[in-house]
């Protein structure tokens, strides 16, 4: 008997054990994941200041216009792992990474990681270093692109059919569904050239709620200064997130994705004409972000334009109005940590972005190039929400605060 019980009693500590140490394994798999989140949200801080700055600067003249501050923000902090001094000083404070410093690279890796595993919603996204063999370039550089932002690496053909940036623009286009087309124009690319950073995201996501395709119908739109225009106007009673600020004059709702990951907002100002003090208090930091916060469920009357919008945009004068100088500047850019001896500098930075919101759901890509040259049955709803004005939008990471991508729409 005392046999039995002693065994008993050893397989019962044994058990205990067993129960302590997968509770210390889970606890500690919650701070991994705390930690992970801490740093993204840091990050996406730091992403989310940079945007609204370039925003102020891109975007306040175009009626409609479409971007992915990810895409721009990544491939830049990509760029930034080759400049020295004061160059990489810059880059650090426009972008501001300044306090996350070489914590950033590590941050992108583990957000790629994470967001390439998503299968609730198809997003993928990727990034390519290509390099001309004519100069030698530092090995670390590529093995720091390679291996922290799991780029492609390949070499520029100068003598490709039908020009160099063939090569690359396919590239391009089969990362992002074939929606991005022809990033590099033709002769953006000659001898000069000594290396071309890549950034690539696309995103389709299904509506949790979809719109119903036979209540969608044209109705007026008031835009800015070009009067009453008609849209395809999509619309559903639904139980969703929304908020109205009196203080700032808005309203806003948040339409969920399949997964409820990702989240297309719309901030709409109370008056026709009021997106462009919205825009501006966007200039505030910090601000965008309490756009998505102290929303709460309510059942509404939906009405959402259809709408396709694509926009190219060149980035260097933006860039330096934010600080960002010396990186485009000959004889005093200093990458050298992409070639040792000197004379790179950023002589352009492309983007391109294109979003199609339609009763399904949303399709979204963007791509953004840096090249670095060489010096030389439902009861009617009490509330409505009507964006029949121009509005703001954005499509975001919940889990870890990133916005993907950012645009307006008016008309």
């Amino acid at each position: 008997m005392d046999t039995f019980r002693s065994a008993q009693l050893e397989k019962s500590k044994q058990m205990n054990t067993m129960r302590l140490a997968l509770l210390v394994l889970a606890i500690a798999g919650q701070l991994v994941n705390a930690d992970y989140l801490d740093d993204q949200r840091d990050l996406s801080a730091a992403t989310s200041g940079f945007s609204q700055r370039l925003y102020q600067k891109v975007a306040l003249g175009l009626p409609s216009m479409v971007y992915s501050p990810y895409s721009i923000h990544s491939v830049l902090a990509m760029a930034s792992l080759g400049a020295r001094g004061n160059t990489a000083t810059e880059m650090k404070q426009a972008l501001g990474i300044t306090s996350l410093a070489d914590n950033t690279h590590e941050m992108y890796r583990q957000l790629i990681l994470d967001i390439n595993s998503v299968t609730d919603v198809k997003i993928n996204t990727g990034n390519a270093i290509f390099v001309n063999p004519a100069y030698k370039i530092v090995p670390q550089f590529v093995a720091d692109v390679e291996s922290k932002y799991f780029a492609k690496a390949g070499n520029i053909d100068l003598s490709a059919p039908g020009g160099p940036e063939e090569p690359i623009n396919t590239y391009v286009e089969n990362a992002t569904g074939n929606m991005i087309q022809n990033l590099l124009s033709k002769g953006s690319i000659n001898s000069d050239t000594v290396v071309i950073l890549i950034n690539t995201i696309f995103f389709n996501g299904t509506w949790t709620f979809p719109f119903p395709k036979n209540t969608t119908f044209r109705r007026p739109f008031y835009s800015l200064d070009r009067g009453i225009s008609t849209v395809d106007m999509m619309n559903d009673n639904m139980t969703i997130k929304y908020k109205k600020d009196n203080s700032i004059g808005i309203e806003v709702v948040e339409l969920p994705f399949n997964g409820e990951r990702f989240h297309f907002y719309i901030a709409l100002p109370e008056e026709v004409n009021g997106i462009t003090d919205l825009e501006k208090l966007l200039a505030t930091p910090g601000k965008v972000d309490t756009l998505f916060s102290g929303l709460s469920s309510e059942y509404l009357d939906v009405s959402i334009p259809k709408f396709k919008t694509e926009t190219t945009l060149y980035l260097v004068q933006p860039l330096k109005d934010i600080g960002m100088v010396e990186a485009f500047s000959p004889g005093y850019a200093d990458f050298t940590g992409i070639i040792r001896k000197g004379g790179v500098f950023i002589s352009s930075v492309i983007h391109k972005a294109i979003i199609d919101v339609k009763e399904t759901g949303t399709v979204a890509a963007a791509a953004t190039s840096v090249v670095m040259s060489i010096t030389s049955l439902k009861r009617p709803p009490e509330k409505r929400f009507v964006a029949d004005h121009p509005f703001l939008y954005f499509i975001r990471d919940e889990l870890t605060q990133q916005i993907l991508f950012q645009g307006k729409f008016s008309g």
